[in-house]
């Protein structure tokens, strides 16, 4: 799937579908923080985010399956801290790479134009 199709079909999502990948980003994104940080308040929060985003899903009558989720990882640093990145794995168009990613802020930008 190249990317002019996979921004094709994440446009024609239900709009619960990007309130919910901006939910989990920002939820996985704190819990990171939090585990980096050693900060429980911050990972409760996430989790309630996260647990917020499935009601809403639910409450549309949706499930996580039926909207496209970026993949999110952690990345350790220096000292122990952490840090996360999210992003979203497609076949690539062309090269010898299988893959190619593209990253979660660059794609938000660009569906927002």
């Amino acid at each position: 799937m190249n990317v002019q199709s996979f921004r094709q079909k994440l446009a024609s999502q239900p709009q619960v579908c990007a309130v919910y990948r901006a939910n989990y980003v920002a939820g996985f994104e704190q819990n990171v923080a939090g585990l980096s940080r050693s900060d429980a308040g911050m990972q409760k929060e996430a989790a309630e985010l996260l647990t917020q985003s499935m009601t809403m899903l639910s409450d549309a009558g949706l499930s996580p399956e039926d909207c496209s989720r970026p993949y999110c990882i952690i990345e350790p640093l220096q000292e122990g801290r952490l840090d996360s990145w999210c992003g979203y794995r497609l076949n690539a168009d062309k090269g010898e790479e299988l893959y190619q990613w593209l990253d979660w802020k660059n794609v938000q930008s660009a569906n927002a134009r």
